[in-house]
């Protein structure tokens, strides 16, 4: 099974030293840490990539290598998110969406498959893929709070100006 798990664009709403630095480094100021803890649920012979669209662009061989495209956005990515998930469709990639955009507006996108609502973990949805029983939506089964672990390698640690490393919290 092949995963690409993916983190939108994030508007620009910085302000102050963050924004100065982001402009003169020309780096986003943050990391993808939620994707980190999502891959971290994911059976270990499953391939991952993961696409930060704050640093690079999504080009159709990484969409035509996934089996499944994992979106993770918050409020201030909606219409990054909204455009990432027209190009899933158009390539005719199945989408599984988790973050907060998802949990306050659910109903905004009845054309993603599968819901990963209320920080539940992904352990139900692994076990419906493997039984090929999946459902459209997920809710709090096991909460991440319990899955302290970390899984850097799949980020490049020159890609971002800042990282904030907890060695035994997510």
């Amino acid at each position: 099974m092949n995963i690409l798990l993916i983190y939108p664009e994030k508007e620009n709403t910085t302000k102050g030293f963050e924004a100065f630095f982001q402009k003169l480094l020309n780096k986003p100021t943050e990391d993808p840490r939620a994707l980190i803890e999502i891959s971290i649920q994911l059976p270990i012979t499953w391939e991952r990539k993961l696409l930060d669209l704050n640093q690079e662009k999504l080009n159709t061989k990484d969409l035509q290598w996934a089996d499944y495209v994992i979106i993770k956005a918050d409020l201030q990515q909606r219409l990054s998110t909204v455009n990432l998930i027209e190009k899933c469709k158009l390539a005719g990639k199945k989408i599984i969406a988790e973050g907060e955009l998802f949990d306050t507006q659910p109903n905004d996108f009845e054309n993603v498959d599968h819901l990963i609502l209320n920080q539940a973990t992904f352990d139900p949805f692994v076990r419906d893929v493997e039984s090929n029983t999946t459902r459209r939506i997920y809710s709090t089964y096991f909460r991440k709070e319990k899955l302290r672990q970390t899984a850097y390698s799949l980020l490049g640690f020159s890609g971002y100006f800042s990282r904030n490393i907890h060695p035994f919290s997510a």
